[in-house]
């Protein structure tokens, strides 16, 4: 009998307490969300992967870890083992192809951006990136949950091209590039965007359904007050054939990204013949997370 009661209280202490010496590890369940722009729960719909960063209170980075969609798959989050402390979770989400993390000392100068701008090449697009970050106390109590909201880290851009001639997608050399300029070139562990501009070279393709040329691709995001501008060129000439401004656009057709996650631009670029016009392109509405 004595024996049980010892076996009890023993069992009771583990389910309710971190009982190692000096206070060791504590298990801590970290959750993932990320509900778009309205209230469903759309974390497995919208994010592949996650690279987590655990920080301790000193801003000193003691843990990393990677987790694929199998293991989100699997659980919605991860386990932690930490002793009893205050920490910062700083989680990038869809860091794919298209993504370098440059983690450094601070959290000021761990970088995020397309692998083509640390290497000097041109950038055509990068990834769908989603930002969470959550601050937790984890103190000799036992068994703790705790949840790190996501948000977006880029913007949709979808681009159409009609008017130009079909017969030119036989040709080795597109008829027209496109560069879109005045974009953030990276974004910090505190969810910062730099302050340098640089510019993308979508990558612009044919649809053979539609018969029309066009691109979609990602950048870092932007408010509605910015300095991105697009411009069309010639390929053979490289004579400029269009250049605007995105906020005028944005803002003649009532378009906006601030507080958005799930934000797109789309724009219709219509050459008719010796003119060109331009208005809003929306390929599909769709609000995920309403």
């Amino acid at each position: 009998m004595r024996k049980d009661i010892i076996l009890y209280i023993l069992l009771l202490a583990t389910v309710t307490g971190c009982i190692k010496e000096d206070l060791d590890d504590c298990e801590t369940t970290l959750y993932f969300s990320y509900l778009g722009d309205g209230i469903k729960e759309i974390f497995p719909q919208k994010i592949d992967k996650v690279d987590m960063y655990v920080y301790n209170q000193d801003n000193v980075c003691i843990q990393k870890a990677v987790l694929n969609k199998n293991e989100l798959n699997r659980q919605r989050g991860t386990t932690l083992n930490l002793p009893s402390g205050q920490y910062h979770i700083v989680c990038w989400g869809n860091s794919l192809n298209d993504t370098r993390i440059n983690d450094g000392s601070t959290l000021q100068n761990s970088i995020v951006g397309a692998p083509h701008y640390f290497t000097k090449e041109l950038i055509s697009t990068n990834d769908s990136l989603y930002f969470g970050e959550r601050k937790i106390t984890i103190a000799n109590e036992g068994y703790k949950t705790d949840t790190v909201f996501f948000g977006s880290a880029h913007i949709k851009m979808q681009i159409e091209l009609e008017g130009l001639e079909v017969s030119n997608t036989r040709e080795t050399t597109l008829p027209i590039r496109m560069e879109m300029g005045n974009l953030s070139s990276t974004v910090d562990f505190t969810k910062t965007f730099s302050n340098e501009h640089i510019s993308y070279f979508p990558l612009i393709n044919f649809d053979s359904n539609t018969q029309k040329f066009g691109a979609k691709f990602n950048v870092l995001r932007f408010n509605n007050d910015n300095e991105v501008f697009l411009r069309l060129k010639d390929n053979q000439t490289d004579k400029e054939l269009y250049t605007m401004q995105l906020k005028d656009f944005m803002k003649d057709n009532n378009i906006t990204v601030d507080g958005i996650n799930e934000a797109t631009v789309g724009i219709r670029i219509r050459f008719n013949g010796t003119s060109i016009t331009v208005k809003p392109w929306d390929e599909e509405v769709i609000r995920p997370g309403l």
